[in-house]
Parts: C-alpha cells; structure tokens; sequence
C-alpha cells in the first residue's frame, strides 16, 4: 500500500478539526460500555454456574446422609433383634436353672442344667433363614454355607435357591417374618470363664499380693513356660503386675507388690499425673491405665480378664478354656508341674473320662486329677471354681447395605430378676 499523499492527511485533519467532540467521546463510551456488557455477562454466567452446582452438591449429600442415616438406624434395630434373641435364651436358661425339678433330675444324669446358652453359641438370620427354610433340620447344608455362616451370618449361594424354593411352598410363605433387608449377628460369652479382677476389692486386708486368692490364680494363668519367657525377656515381674491391679481397686494407699511405697507414686510422674482410682474398674479397658498393663502386657493376658463375673473371682469349671485350666492346675498342684506334663494329664483324663464328668465339681477335679498321677490341693480347687455362669457379654451386629451398628451389652443373671439386670451398655 503506497503512503497516504498530502491532501489525504490534509483531508483527515479536517474531519478531525471539524467533527463535534461530543461525537467522539460517545463512540468511545460505547466501546467501554460493551466491554463492561460482556464481563458482567460472564460473571452472572459463572456465578449461575457455581449455585447451581453447589446447590445439586449440596442436595445429593443431603439425600447420601439421609440414606446412610436410615440404613443406621435399621442396622441398629436388627443389632436390638440379635440382642433380645440371646436375652430370651438366656431368660430360658436362668428358669432352667431355677426349676427344682428339672435341676434334680439333670444333676442324675451328671448334666450341667445351665448351658443351654452353650449350646446356640452364635445367632444369625442367615441360619434363622436356614432353619426356616429347611423346616428346623440343619444337617443337609454343604460345608460352604457352615463355613459362611460361621464367618459372616450368611448362607452361600448354593444353598440359597433351594432355601427360597422351598419357602415359596411353604403354607407360611405370605407371612415370612425373616423377609427384611440386612442382616443381624450375635454371640454369647460368659464372665465366669475369665478371672474377675474387680475381685481384688472383695478380699479384705490381705496386703502382700501372694496371699490374694485371686492374685494366685492369675499369677498361675500368667505362668507356664512360654509365658515366664515372654515377661523375662521384656524385664517384667508378674507380682509386680498383679500388685498394681490389686492397687488399682482396694481401699488403701500402701502398694501390695515387693517393691512397697505408696500407690500414687507410680503415677505422679506421668503426664498429666492422675491418681490410683481405688474402686472397682468399669470396663476391662480401663486396666489399660494400670501401671504396667498399657500395652503389650494387656493384649497378651486381656483373653483371661473381666470386671464383672463372680464377686469372689471363681471361674466357670465347665466354660474355662485350656488356658485357665492350665492356670488353675499349677496353682493347686504342688509341686507345680510343667507344661507338658498337664497336658499330657489332661488328655488322659479325657480318654478315661469321654463325658467329662470330671468338670461338675471341683471336688471331682481334684479326684480326677489325683487319680491321674498330680496330686491336688482339694480345697484350693474347689475355692476357686464354680459350676454356674451367671454374667454374660451379648455382643450383636446389625448390617444394612453399607451400615453397620454392634451393641455390646452385659447382663447379670445372679439377683431375683428373671430378666436379668443390665450392667454394661455401648453402641458403636
């Protein structure tokens, strides 16, 4: 393009001398007012944006929390269905217990009139569904559902059409109660199988731990080879444990362990310091806070622990595990034996004995257990075992699509109350 000549400028400068100024400056504030158009233009746009998506935001947590909450509260009542299915077993076995009749003639068979919670260890609406779609009779089930039931409350799917085929024809198919979305499981478990360590403020002014009944028999479960390594090994005294448990619940202020001094000294030095409680433990977590027993020591022993159980700190002869039977041997046999040597007495016991008569009484125990080659201390038996259960841990869970709620409740069976009284309560 060639320059722009003479007279072309000359023309340019006249229109510019010559055209009105406000002519100009309303083109120009046109082009300032279109730019502000269009910004104000996509800022609405983008604040549209941002409320409505905050609002379908908003709206669909709103409804996720309100499915979640609703399926919660379902898992929590089927988890209140698992517990009162247990509470009315147990109801039945405490009536069981306390029928003259019955008892008597239990005790001449050599039966043990209170376990028939031990005989429906574990409840579940797979097996409930199981048991109503089999007509009661559970002895066909492939081993997978056995094994599924047993680990998560379901049957499997090999099993579950026939089930379903076979409540369909059933004259009770238009009133199937079990027809609920989730599923609820619980178990049973009995104090008396554990050493109650709440005993420790029952035994009156007994001030050096070796002489506590209770001390003794968890002196005796902490023993054995294997354990003895296990505490050696990380430079702890068992006596010195124990002491502290004893400590943590009775009236005084003076330790009951060798090493003597007052009981609030093992705790002033901590941050933040607290003190002994001198009163019995509420849950068998807070021996977590016991000196001694904030880690490994109580998840080693925790199996054979509880706060509630008998108030004497006597264990169920008929519900204790291997371990504690164990313990209760060492502790009243002298000299103790080995572990080994128990274990191969226990197992002849069994072959002689297949119904186990052996375990009604402590007196019979301790005959057993002489009779075999390891004499026993009749009185230190029959002092520290009892032949009932009377407290019970129902733990029960509720499952409801991707909700779950367990209540861990613990009733006692031992007062006048067929019911059972309510001790223990927690939700999670």
């Amino acid at each position: 393009m060639s320059a722009p000549t003479t007279t072309t400028r000359l023309v340019r400068l006249w229109r510019a001398l010559t055209t009105p100024r406000s002519l100009r400056g309303r083109a120009s504030a046109r082009r300032r007012q279109s730019g502000v158009a269009i910004l104000v233009v996509v800022t609405t746009l983008m604040f549209l944006t941002i409320v409505v998506t905050e609002l379908a935001y908003g709206a669909r947590v709103r409804f996720l929390v309100a499915a979640h909450q609703a399926e919660r509260t379902q898992a929590q009542w089927l988890a209140r269905t698992g517990l009162n299915f247990y509470r009315l077993v147990l109801v039945a076995n405490h009536e069981l217990e306390n029928n003259p009749q019955i008892k008597n003639m239990a005790e001449n068979f050599g039966m043990p009139i209170d376990n028939l919670w031990q005989m429906v260890p574990m409840l579940n609406t797979g097996l409930l569904r199981m048991l109503m779609g089999n007509g009661g009779d559970a002895t066909d089930l492939s081993e997978e559902t056995l094994e599924s039931l047993r680990t998560t409350g379901k049957i499997a799917e090999t099993d579950q059409a026939e089930i379903e085929e076979e409540q369909a024809t059933s004259r009770f198919a238009d009133r199937d109660w079990l027809s609920f979305d989730g599923d609820f499981m619980a178990e049973v478990k009995d104090h008396e199988s554990r050493i109650n360590v709440n005993a420790f403020a029952n035994e009156g002014a007994v001030t050096v731990i070796q002489e506590s009944p209770t001390g003794q028999l968890l002196a005796a479960v902490m023993g054995g080879e294997e354990n003895e390594t296990w505490l050696r090994q990380r430079n702890l005294d068992k006596w010195e444990l124990i002491g502290n448990l004893k400590d943590w619940v009775d009236q005084d202020n003076m330790r009951a362990g060798g090493m003597g001094g007052y009981e609030d000294n093992l705790y002033n030095t901590l941050d933040p310091p607290y003190l002994t409680k001198n009163a019995p433990f509420d849950s068998v977590d807070e021996i977590r806070v016991v000196s001694g027993w904030e880690g490994a020591v109580f998840d080693r022993f925790k199996t054979h622990l509880t706060v509630f159980g008998d108030p004497a700190g006597k264990v169920n002869i008929n519900t204790i595990d291997d371990g504690m039977m164990m313990g209760l041997i060492r502790a009243c046999v002298v000299p103790m034996p080995v572990d080994a040597q128990i274990m191969r007495t226990l197992e002849m016991m069994a072959q002689n004995d297949p119904f186990l008569t052996y375990l009604q009484d402590g007196k019979k125990l301790a005959s057993a257990l002489t009779a075999a080659g390891m004499p026993a201390d009749e009185a230190c038996i029959t002092n520290k075992v009892t032949k009932t259960s009377q407290t019970f841990t129902i733990t029960s869970t509720g499952l409801v699509g991707e909700s779950s709620a367990t209540i861990t409740a613990v009733l006692d069976f031992s007062g006048s109350s067929s019911e059972g009284k309510l001790v223990y309560w927690r939700m999670d």
